[in-house]
């Protein structure tokens, strides 16, 4: 399963029980900061509090469930590389 980015606002949206306004707004931070690294772990978390207007605690579970999305997804496309993306 490729993601691409209307799949993965569809899946935030599912998983994190958003909307899809919320949805829109956590894609638009993951892909504007480096998703790799602690400082920037810690910049998307303080984002997603301060665009979402939510508390630390709120922020990190979302960060952790995008992150598995993202992780599932290239685990994935590395074991079945030629498979059908659709």
């Amino acid at each position: 399963m490729e993601m691409n980015k209307e799949k993965f606002i569809k899946t935030l949206k599912e998983k994190l029980n958003v909307d899809i306004a919320q949805a829109k707004i956590i894609n638009n931070i993951i892909e504007s900061d480096n998703i790799f690294g602690k400082k920037n772990k810690d910049k998307i978390i303080k984002d997603f509090m301060e665009q979402l207007n939510i508390e630390n605690k709120k922020a990190n579970e979302i960060y952790e469930t995008s992150m598995n999305i993202i992780t599932n997804a290239i685990k994935d496309k590395i074991k079945h590389p030629f498979k059908s993306q659709d």
